[in-house]
């Protein structure tokens, strides 16, 4: 039989879990010997987070033997009130890491992302306050739990989590996970059951009695019974070990487990002076405590951005300015393409690419009576098309559905392609984030800018909460290695939904139009700051505007305005104005498309010089 599939089996779970607590008993019974830890507890984490509810059944079965033949059935009440709190506290973490998922949707526990690592963090931190809470309640007049006992429990616990999470990854295990319950009652009261018993396990610290004791295991209980949601039923273990996880637990092995690991020897050994083991756990507790809480977690964040967004874009940037000529020259490219190990939109986007570039050589081999100069051009064009066309969304209806607002947007790339592209996307519950811009140039090198540039935007959008900070880190990224000396203009934006407030930031781009309720469209003459791409370190301003029930903002490139109609005439902003007043009463699509026609029209419907985009954005209420 596999030893997968026997993971995925409710009895091998509750039988390891049981031989693990009893393994760990006898250590911490023959090692510890009169300064015993009850070394067993810090199974806890991993019994619950990996394998589940049965695990901790099983464990908790153990827990109730073990202490009926040490206390004897004379002790029933701290023997109930013990198995009783260990069986409740113990699947608290499994279901607290179920109740949220990420962007990625359900997955198993682990530290691959800021996310995981912040939940890991989170629910590791209440455990321990409860555990605590809990024992000076029912152990204090039994067991010896002094604070050294807390922190080795505490530090044994986080090392088998961390090579836990590290072999379930490695050998790629899926567990068992129980059959969903039927809700019983509104989400909310099941929240609220569990804030009661958080406040009652605290304001009955030092005094505690029976009834309350009961009481909070039931509200615990009661939470326990929440349901999930039927995703989490079908989880599938995909993870890898990233560089989040390997840096942190070097980091952790160095400042935490070595000099644990000296505190440990010392107390076996006999060698335990109360005062100086004391002064030492002070360090200890907080070297860990400021390392755990505030440093690392800053640090490996940066890191893993750099790792899985910023270097992985500019290898795809490099790698795709390579020409592709033969198969030599393809496969050189797969193996380049293969080196970028990130596990996310980057990698699909990579693949992507890798089916144009293969499109392209097949391409070429059909071409053979085209020069070799028209047909790299040529093919050059269809892919910075496809480029183009696959980062632009399109589901505004969609994403209308769940804001407070109407938009709609249109992108049409000109025969001689360039860079034109907006993007609309949510920041948190309170703001959304719309882009619109134009990249200089035309092909593939400028559709890779537009790529890394709304790549860069999105994220950026989201990590600063300025949008000069924004734009100033955006403008030094791309003008890193900007050999193709291409410049980009674009007009970033954060719309408060709630409040109405719109934060703009112009970098060389077109002025906006806006218009008040139902007052025509005027022009927001604010002067734009420089392009991106042109020199480094520049600061940008900000603007600030407060939007109103519908109140609408118009935004557009340069290829609008400039579109010409054979005979040196532009369209210009004039033209541009009147048609939108003209509509300015009707739906989002149709005033866009109004403008289209009108350009059209404008042009004697000749094929379009430039590209051209346009997107429109109405307050719906507020």
């Amino acid at each position: 039989m596999d030893y997968k599939e026997l993971f995925k089996s409710p009895k091998f779970i509750v039988l390891i879990s049981m031989i693990i607590n009893i393994i760990l008993i006898i250590i911490g019974y023959f090692w510890f010997d009169n300064n015993y830890i009850h070394l067993e507890l810090s199974a806890l984490l991993i019994l619950s987070l990996l394998l589940g509810p049965y695990a901790i059944l099983g464990f908790s079965l153990v827990e109730l033997l073990y202490w009926i033949l040490g206390l004897g059935m004379s002790n029933a009440t701290v023997i109930f009130f013990s198995f009783s709190s260990i069986l409740v506290l113990g699947i608290m973490p499994w279901k607290l890491w179920y109740l949220t998922k990420s962007k990625r949707g359900f997955e198993i526990p682990n530290m691959n992302s800021f996310y995981s690592f912040a939940k890991i963090v989170i629910i590791v931190l209440f455990m321990i306050l409860q555990t605590y809470l809990f024992s000076q309640q029912i152990f204090n007049t039994t067991f010896d739990l002094n604070l050294e006992s807390y922190y080795m429990i505490f530090i044994l616990g986080l090392i088998l989590l961390l090579l836990g999470m590290g072999l379930f990854g490695k050998l790629n295990i899926a567990v068992y996970t129980p059959k969903q319950i039927k809700k019983f009652m509104p989400d909310r009261l099941y929240y609220l059951a569990f804030i009661i018993a958080i406040i009652l396990s605290i304001a009955t610290l030092n005094n505690p009695n029976n009834l309350c004791l009961f009481l909070i295991l039931i509200l615990y209980a009661i939470f326990l019974f929440k349901p999930l949601d039927e995703s989490t039923f079908k989880i599938k273990n995909t993870q890898k070990l990233t560089i989040f996880y390997k840096a942190f637990i070097s980091i952790f092995i160095i400042l935490i487990i070595i000099p644990t690991l000296l505190l440990v020897s010392l107390t076996a050994l006999g060698i335990y002076e109360h005062e100086i083991a004391s002064e030492f756990l002070n360090y200890l507790v907080l070297l860990s405590g400021f390392f755990l809480a505030i440093l690392i977690p800053l640090v490996i964040y940066m890191y893993f951005l750099e790792k899985q967004v910023i270097n992985p874009i500019n290898q795809l940037s490099a790698y795709l300015f390579e020409e592709i000529n033969d198969d030599v020259d393809l496969d050189n490219l797969v193996n380049n393409l293969n080196s970028i190990t990130v596990n996310n939109e980057i990698k699909s986007l990579s693949e992507s690419m890798l089916n144009m570039e293969k499109e392209f050589v097949d391409y070429r081999a059909n071409l053979l009576n085209v020069t070799k100069e028209k047909e790299r051009y040529e093919t050059e064009l269809k892919l910075a098309h496809q480029i183009q066309y696959s980062m632009i969304p399109t589901d505004f209806e969609k994403f209308n559905e769940h804001n407070n607002i109407s938009l709609w947007g249109f992108m049409k790339a000109a025969h001689t392609v360039g860079g034109d592209f907006y993007d609309y996307f949510k920041i948190d519950e309170e703001h959304i984030g719309f882009v619109i811009g134009d990249v200089s140039g035309k092909g593939v090198s400028t559709a890779l800018i537009l790529v890394k540039t709304m790549t860069l935007i999105r994220d950026y959008a989201t990590h600063y909460s300025d949008l000069s900070d924004a734009l100033y880190e955006l403008n030094n990224e791309l003008c890193k290695n900007n050999v193709k000396g291409l410049f980009v203009g674009c007009l970033l934006a954060k719309l408060n939904i709630k409040t109405g407030e719109l934060c703009y930031v112009n970098a060389g781009h077109k002025k906006p139009l806006i218009k008040r309720n139902s007052s025509d469209f005027e022009y927001l003459n604010k002067k734009p700051g420089l392009l991106l791409a042109g020199m480094e370190n520049i600061h940008y301003k900000k603007h600030t505007i407060h939007l109103k029930p519908n109140d609408t903002l118009f935004l557009y490139t340069d290829g609008v305005t400039y579109a010409n109609n054979g005979n040196d005439r532009y369209y210009g902003e004039r033209n541009l104005q009147k048609i939108l007043n003209q509509n300015k009463d009707n739906e989002l699509n149709i005033i866009i498309k109004s403008v289209e026609d009108d350009i059209n029209k404008f042009c004697n419907n000749k094929e379009l010089s430039d590209d051209i985009a346009m997107l429109i954005i109405k307050i719906k209420n507020l």
